[in-house]
């Protein structure tokens, strides 16, 4: 009789494929419930978003002006070396490249924020090498450097700053999405979930 029943069972759950058959069992119905995440850490990673979204705005800001600093420091030190620092010519050279880029470039930095402007000078000492203060006292002299250290200060900045990739994976993340065109996965899996 219990073989019977099993038999039975097996008879009416089964599912046939050709000379095969597979077992179907069905299972009592769950009820799944998703706890609500903690609300302040949904705002704290809210607000960790929302700043790294301004990082990222502002390196794809000031990322061009970096790398366009870092080209014209190339030409200057090739034009430097060709006509010689003591020439008439590179003296001529370097007045008319000073007021270019004073004419190009001061509109633009002037509406720059301050972040973005600290932005620009740990970018520029990325793609250099030299810090933003060595370069204007190499190209301009050491008053020049030292009246814009002032006006950094000012500002709540400091040309002296540099740039360490390991102090700034963030950073790295966005250029690299800048570079390569895409984006840095471990960045956005880190906040997907919070996405708006």
């Amino acid at each position: 009789m219990f073989f019977f029943g099993i038999a039975l069972a097996q008879g009416q759950r089964r599912l046939l494929l050709g000379p095969d058959s597979i077992p179907i069992y069905v299972l009592e119905p769950v009820e799944i419930i998703a706890s609500a995440p903690d609300p302040h850490r949904v705002a704290e990673i809210r607000k960790q978003w929302m700043a790294f979204q301004r990082l990222r705005r502002n390196v794809h800001l000031v990322y061009p002006l970096a790398k366009e600093a870092a080209r014209i420091v190339r030409e200057v030190d090739n034009e430097r070396a060709r006509l010689g620092e003591k020439s008439k010519d590179y003296k001529r050279y370097a007045r008319r490249l000073k007021k270019e880029l004073f004419e190009q470039y001061e509109p633009i930095l002037r509406e720059m924020t301050v972040t973005q402007g600290i932005i620009l000078i740990k970018l520029i000492h990325r793609e250099t090498g030299i810090d933003a203060y060595s370069l204007i006292q190499d190209y301009l002299g050491g008053l020049q450097a030292t009246f814009w250290q002032g006006v950094a200060r000012l500002y709540g900045s400091n040309l002296k700053l540099t740039y360490d990739p390991q102090q700034e994976p963030l950073i790295e993340a966005i250029i690299a999405e800048i570079e390569t065109g895409q984006s840095a996965d471990w960045v956005i899996q880190a906040f997907e979930p919070f996405e708006e």
